[in-house]
């Protein structure tokens, strides 16, 4: 695989390489790589102002990373912005690496599978790695869209004791595409004025798709101020100001004593989905359905949060409870 694996897809006219000057309005010849390198640059301003809302990462932390994924993307001549990173929890997985170390894998493309809190990191089905968790919050939102991750070198050296301890860089590629997909959702409206839901590979970009999963989302999660209209019972999920997630619910704590969480799949929203089942219905139904309730519309909360009707809950229990009456209850 060449190195340009990372960014190219191949165009229709069949080269991954073309490359033709653009002639502007005043008959000036732009040439080809200066238009790749302002394109590049733009998406990486989009990248920014994305991971500004959606990380905690310091302001000048992230200009840095926008700076150098621009300059590694412009290198590496890739078709659209690329973020290069590297992966954590390495350590159980030496094995994998030094195999692929030697193998000369390079640029490989690689899976991502939601598990626990994060996201990981996997080569023809082994685990390599997490994804960092500070890069969590703009990488979710793009994996629907068509973000990619890809292997870009595997690093460490022998220890004259403890032997390899090897680590993993990688890349995430297309974000720049990704990202467009994502605006193009945000404003396009389909005929009967729902959100129009362009599909990347089969997967919906309202989530992270779990593999195995295709059921849709059942319940709409309703902007916050719908709160002052609705039912008391509606469970209204809010972020303070550092980002801690809470809910009108009670927390009944099973799988995440620090805390709920909601928009993946995780301890967190397990939890979470507990609470709110646990509120509006008996704790048999709550026990029975909250690992599918977590799946199917828990990791669909949008990051701020948003107002989930009781009465939508309740609708859903009923539609589900048959499935936990056969012992279908979506445990993990």
């Amino acid at each position: 695989m060449t190195t340009h694996a990372l960014a190219h897809r191949p165009s229709r006219t069949g080269g991954i390489h073309t490359r033709t000057d653009v002639l502007t309005s005043a008959g000036t010849h732009i040439p080809a790589a200066e238009v790749h390198a302002r394109r590049i640059a733009r998406e990486a301003e989009r990248w920014l102002a994305l991971a500004s809302e959606r990380t905690r990462m310091k302001p000048g932390t992230l200009l840095a990373k926008a700076l150098g994924a621009c300059a590694f993307s412009v290198h590496r001549r890739a078709s659209s912005l690329a973020v290069p990173s590297k992966l954590t929890g390495t350590s159980r997985h030496q094995p994998r690496l030094r195999t692929l170390a030697g193998d000369g894998a390079r640029w490989a493309a690689l899976d991502l599978d939601a598990v626990e809190d994060g996201l990981v990191v996997r080569h023809e089905g082994a685990p390599l790695g997490l994804v960092q968790s500070k890069h969590l919050g703009w990488v979710r939102p793009l994996v629907p869209f068509g973000l990619t991750v890809y292997l870009a070198r595997v690093t460490g050296t022998e220890g004259t004791r403890r032997g390899y301890r090897l680590g993993c860089n990688v890349a995430f590629g297309h974000v720049g595409e990704a990202l467009r997909r994502l605006a193009d959702a945000a404003h396009g409206m389909s005929g009967d004025g729902a959100p129009t839901v362009p599909s990347v590979d089969g997967r919906s970009p309202l989530r992270l798709v779990v593999p195995g999963e295709a059921r849709p989302v059942g319940i709409p999660v309703l902007p916050e101020y719908e709160a002052l209209t609705g039912d008391r019972e509606d469970v209204v999920l809010w972020r303070t100001c550092d980002g801690e997630a809470h809910a009108s619910v009670p927390h009944a704590v099973r799988h995440s004593p620090t805390g709920i969480e909601w928009g993946y799949g995780g301890s967190g929203p397990a939890d979470l989905a507990r609470s709110v089942l646990l509120s509006l219905t008996d704790e048999e139904t709550a026990n029975a359905l909250y690992h599918r309730f977590k799946r199917e519309v828990v990791a669909a909360v949008p990051e701020d949060g948003g107002v989930l009707r009781a009465a939508d809950v309740r609708v859903w229990v009923e539609n589900e409870r048959p499935l936990a009456g056969r012992g279908v209850t979506g445990r993990e």
